[in-house]
Formats: structure tokens, C-alpha cells, sequence
């Protein structure tokens, strides 16, 4: 993906344009989708599906949260509210009153922040491989294991080829130089922490946004069980997909038949 100057917002004297999230826009269709990212990488997860995106139809804004990629000098809490409300900012910005959302892992409790907060906002919420409004609890060897890729390269790598089904060791190289080239240090235990303890179960109980799910089968964590206790027994106008052959990242592992399943659901008139 490239971007050029008008791409990235963070420009201007005033605070306001100061604090914006940088992102890359691809394509100029009358469907606006903004796109956020994993805890463990940035907009560059998504450039291998860019190619197979109908940008008539659709104007994708990739965008980088506080401490990634073209936001990396950006500081902050790190929390979920925080992230919504940078969303909403960006959007303004981009003048989308109102908008489709994608969340990965994540910035999938984001999709849901955003639905309950700013309901008249969000046309449609796709939830990749998400981590849910409940939060992920993780025991204290969890939580240790998880926190010791912030600075650990082989852990790093033992967890990008467990969450993908054991891709070789060139892919869990190829997403640890990018992460570690792309992802601020000082963000990456506050958002884990994010992870671990956000709750807002009961405010996104009963939301009528539309939701496309979609989980691989190869994702030992994030799977179909998970979604239909989450995501599925809360949103009644959810719908959920598998994608066979496929782990946490499938936007890189299967990117033409990921861009195909979520332009069908933003093109899905019934929706």
C-alpha cells in the first residue's frame, strides 16, 4: 500500500490535526470502511489483499492506532475508549458521517466500542478473528507468555506460527521484523493490558448493527465456539464465517478470499 501526503492527517499547528491517526486510503467508491489493525502489527497486515479490492465500489481508510506505524509518535492511555474516540475523530476528518468498520483480533472489541457508543455511525462491523467486549483473560503463564513477545524474538515467533496453524518460521520472521520496525515498545504491554481487562459486555448486548464474523479454522484461540458465545449470542444481527485452511491472519494467509467475502457483505443490500 502507498499513501502520499494527503493520506496521512497528522498535519496542521492546532492539536486537534496533531493527535489524528495516520492511515493510507486505497480507492475512491462511495462505500466508506475504515480498517483497523492487530495488537501485533499495523496497516502494512493488510497489503497483501489490497490488490483484490474493488476500490470503485469501496474507499478503504487503513488506519494506524496511537503507537503503530504512521502513528507511532503518537502516545496515550491505550484503551478501547480511546481508541473509539480516535476513530471518530479520524472519520470526521475524512467527513464520513457515517461508515463501516473492520476489526482485527484486537480491534475487534473496537467494532463493538464504536456500535455502542456512536450507534447512528456505523453502517456495518466486520470482526476478524476478534477478540470480543468481554475481554480476553489470560492466567498469569498466559499473560507472562504473551507479555515476553514484547521483547522476546522467539516468542514472538512461537506465537505467530501457533496462531496461524504452524506456518513455517520465515512467516513468524517476516511478521517479527515488521512489528518490531513498526510498533512502538512502550505501547505494546498497555494495550495487552487493554486486552486482558476491558469489560463492556452489557452495553453491546442486543445491538442491531449488522456484524460479518469471521474466524479461520486454523485459529487455536479465536474460533467458531468462541464467536457464538461472544459476538454471535449478543449481536442479533450477526452472521458468522468460516475460512477454511486459514489462521489469526487472514487478510495475509488467504488475502483474495478474504477481500471477496468482506466486499460481499458490505455489498449486500439486505444487510
Amino acid at each position: 500500500m502507498n499513501h502520499s501526503p494527503s493520506s496521512h492527517p497528522n498535519v496542521g499547528n492546532d492539536a486537534a490535526a496533531a493527535s489524528l491517526l495516520g492511515f493510507v486510503r486505497h480507492g475512491h467508491g462511495p462505500e466508506p470502511v475504515l480498517v483497523l489493525h492487530d495488537w501485533l502489527g499495523d496497516h502494512g497486515n493488510y497489503a497483501a489483499m489490497t490488490p483484490y479490492l474493488d476500490g470503485d465500489a469501496c474507499t478503504y481508510v487503513f488506519a494506524d492506532l496511537r503507537g503503530y506505524g504512521l502513528s507511532r509518535h503518537l502516545t496515550g492511555a491505550c484503551t478501547v475508549d480511546e481508541i473509539a474516540a480516535d476513530c471518530l475523530a479520524l472519520a470526521d476528518h475524512l467527513g464520513w458521517p457515517r461508515f463501516n468498520v473492520l476489526g482485527h483480533s484486537m480491534t475487534g472489541m473496537v467494532t463493538q466500542r464504536l456500535a455502542a457508543s456512536a450507534p447512528d455511525r456505523i453502517k456495518r462491523a466486520i470482526a476478524v478473528c476478534p477478540v470480543s467486549a468481554a475481554g480476553n483473560r489470560l492466567g498469569p503463564d498466559a499473560y507472562a507468555f504473551f507479555a515476553s513477545t514484547a521483547r522476546d524474538d522467539e516468542a514472538f515467533c512461537r506465537l505467530m506460527q501457533y496462531v496461524t496453524g504452524g506456518l513455517g518460521r520465515g512467516w513468524a520472521q517476516a511478521k517479527l521484523r515488521r512489528h518490531r520496525a513498526s510498533v512502538a515498545p512502550a505501547c505494546r504491554i498497555p494495550y495487552l493490558d487493554m486486552l486482558v481487562h476491558t469489560d463492556f459486555v452489557d452495553e453491546v448486548r442486543g445491538l442491531t448493527t449488522p456484524y460479518l464474523v469471521i474466524v479461520g479454522d486454523k485459529d487455536p484461540g479465536l474460533d467458531e465456539a468462541a464467536m457464538r458465545q461472544t459476538f454471535l449470542a449478543w449481536h442479533p444481527n450477526a452472521q458468522l464465517r468460516v475460512m477454511p485452511n486459514c489462521g489469526h491472519y487472514p487478510m495475509q494467509e488467504c488475502p483474495p478470499a478474504f477481500a471477496a467475502l468482506i466486499e460481499a457483505f458490505l455489498a449486500d443490500k439486505a444487510v
